[in-house]
């Protein structure tokens, strides 16, 4: 008969009820997680450097070799005559106003952040290739990492903040 040693490690208090008390501290984290999303990434899509990162698709007017004429008839030249910028993502800016509101959602296994201002997104090109609404919601590897960086986070921190201990009467 073989016996095996046993260490058991302190690790602190377990809430009774871990289940629950993961599904709240999931949740919880997934919503700061979104927080972090609206506040600091959103604005980010609608940048020359972003769409290079995320692999947009190239605008008429965007590739080499076009005379003056070209460019400034294409989509690129006319939205840099008009509103002076080159910005993927954006004509006006009334796209880039709107995704100011945006509508955090989350569950214990996963966040959604909805902007209902970005409808004009949806529209596509005739003929085209271009997906603007794809565009917004992609990631680039940093992004992914500091997400999932701060999801860890704050699911550690919300998992320490419940320390409640509940009693039953046998």
């Amino acid at each position: 008969m073989a016996f095996m040693r046993v260490t058991i490690r302190e690790r602190g208090p377990v809430p009774r009820r871990l289940r629950a008390a993961y599904r709240a501290a999931s949740k919880a984290a997934w919503h700061e997680t979104g927080k972090l999303f609206h506040a600091q990434m959103r604005d980010d899509r609608f940048t020359a450097e972003h769409g290079r990162k995320a692999g947009y698709a190239p605008r008429r007017g965007e590739t080499p070799g076009l005379t003056p004429q070209e460019f400034w008839r294409s989509y690129t030249g006319r939205k840099l005559k008009k509103w002076r910028h080159k910005r993927p993502l954006e004509w006006s800016g009334e796209t880039r106003r709107k995704v100011r509101a945006g509508n955090i959602s989350t569950t214990a296994k996963g966040c959604r952040v909805a902007y209902s201002g970005a409808s004009k997104l949806n529209f596509r090109p005739r003929g085209g290739r271009i997906h603007m609404a794809d565009e917004f919601r992609r990631l680039i590897p940093e992004e992914i990492r500091k997400l999932g960086e701060h999801y860890d986070g704050a699911l550690d921190a919300a998992l320490r903040r419940d320390q409640t201990t509940t009693t039953r009467q046998v």
